[in-house]
């Protein structure tokens, strides 16, 4: 397995462009390493919010940003900007949290939308550390029993992407 850890921060930018995503949530911005490319790759028609617990070094123009945990930004502000064709998950990388992300979230997320989950996949079992990507794998495990449409990317530290499908077939 390859250990490529920033292939999402060009994967992600591709998907939102090629797909024509209108609405994109992030919840762990951290420094910008996906927010920056989404923007530079679709400009300013995306509507980009960005939430994380943390000031990022840098306040990118048109991004706009939430500074507060993930669950303040889905009581307080997810109905108002929703509905999300994309959101990306990175915050924190427990389990139950991310769970708690996707859960809360998931009302928000637009027909036929996207959920994409970072860190899913670890190469080994120090890569599950809690500054790595923690238990996050065991989210993506649970919400594929629950019956939710997943795949996990076969790359290191993994990408789970995540359908949230109305329909089968033609429309």
């Amino acid at each position: 397995m390859k250990r490529d850890q920033t292939i999402h921060e060009e994967l992600i930018p591709l998907l939102v462009d090629r797909l024509g995503v209108r609405r994109y949530l992030e919840f762990g911005c951290h420094e910008n390493e996906t927010v920056g490319p989404v923007l530079r790759r679709c400009g300013t028609q995306l509507a980009i919010h960005a939430v994380d617990i943390k000031e990022p070094g840098e306040r990118l123009s048109y991004v706009n940003y939430h500074i507060m945990r993930t669950d303040e930004f889905i009581r307080l502000y997810a109905v108002q900007y929703s509905p999300f064709d994309m959101v990306f998950v990175d915050a924190d990388h427990a389990a139950q949290s991310a769970i708690r992300d996707i859960d809360g979230i998931w009302p928000y997320v637009a027909d036929e939308g996207l959920v994409l989950m970072h860190d899913t996949n670890p190469a080994t079992v120090a890569d599950t550390a809690p500054g790595f990507c923690g238990d996050s794998w065991k989210a993506a495990m649970e919400l594929t029993k629950q019956g939710m449409e997943c795949v996990t990317l076969p790359y290191h530290p993994g990408l789970t992407i995540i359908r949230k499908r109305c329909a089968w077939g033609p429309k």
